[in-house]
């Protein structure tokens, strides 16, 4: 049986907004899971320093204040990255010039199999007034942005870990 203590700190709590408002302690969390969820390669400093450049951070923490369990963000990618990835899917990029990208999606290994991740999808896509892409190899994943209004366009292309697929997200 659970105590109030520990029966406070099980409760996930959801937070969304600007990377810089976060405690720096907060930040290296961050970036540590992003890294461990291998969202994407290079050390935590750097994983820190692309997550300084995000339009928006969503996150899942244990409690209050208690570990962060998951992440998402708003991502201002490269034009030359957004072009890459139309072209690889073979599909036009009109509409989509300056569009941010969801991704960054990682949940802490000891909470996966717990359907957070698509929380996490929900509360950006519930945020965007603005086309928005993303791209993805999980099933997982594309699930999750199919439920959240995501539409799957053109063909997949070999990414580093699988076959990739594009996703739009039309202004609404």
């Amino acid at each position: 049986m659970m105590n109030a203590a520990s029966e406070a700190e099980s409760r996930l709590w959801n937070w969304s907004g600007c990377f810089a408002d976060l405690a720096p302690a907060d930040q290296r969390a961050v970036a540590q899971l992003v890294k461990a969820g291998r969202a994407i390669e290079g050390t935590v400093d750097e994983i820190l320093q692309r997550l300084r450049r995000t339009r928006m951070v969503t996150m899942i923490r244990e409690g209050e204040n208690g570990r962060v369990a998951g992440v998402a963000a708003l991502k201002e990618p490269s034009r030359n990255y957004r072009l890459n990835k139309f072209a690889d899917a073979g599909v036009a990029i009109a509409g989509f010039e300056n569009a941010p990208e969801l991704g960054y999606v990682v949940i802490h290994a000891d909470r996966r199999g717990q359907k957070l991740s698509g929380g996490l999808v929900e509360l950006i896509a519930q945020q965007l007034s603005e086309p928005t892409f993303a791209t993805t190899d999980s099933n997982t994943m594309r699930n999750n942005l199919t439920r959240s209004g995501f539409i799957r366009v053109g063909q997949d292309w070999q990414g580093h870990k699988g076959a990739l697929s594009l996703w739009v997200f039309p202004p609404r």
